[in-house]
């Protein structure tokens, strides 16, 4: 069984790279601009990367009730 101890820093890691990922999206934003098509995809790139990155300890917490519950 892994413990919490051990994918807390696993998922420390995801959130860094999510936000790595959405800060990534708003500089290309800057450099497109937000009215270009490169810059309208990188402006839902951005708006994907932020909701995944505060879903993220609610996805962990329900993921963790059903292992703990032996339904993962």
């Amino acid at each position: 069984m892994t413990s919490t101890s051990q994918i807390a820093p696993v998922m420390g890691n995801r959130n860094t790279l999510l936000a790595s990922m959405r800060d990534a999206a708003a500089g290309g934003i800057k450099i497109a601009g937000r009215e270009s098509v490169v810059g309208m995809r990188l402006d839902e790139m951005q708006d994907l990367y932020g909701f995944m990155q505060r879903e993220m300890a609610a996805l962990i917490d329900r993921w963790r009730e059903q292992y703990d519950a032996g339904q993962a």
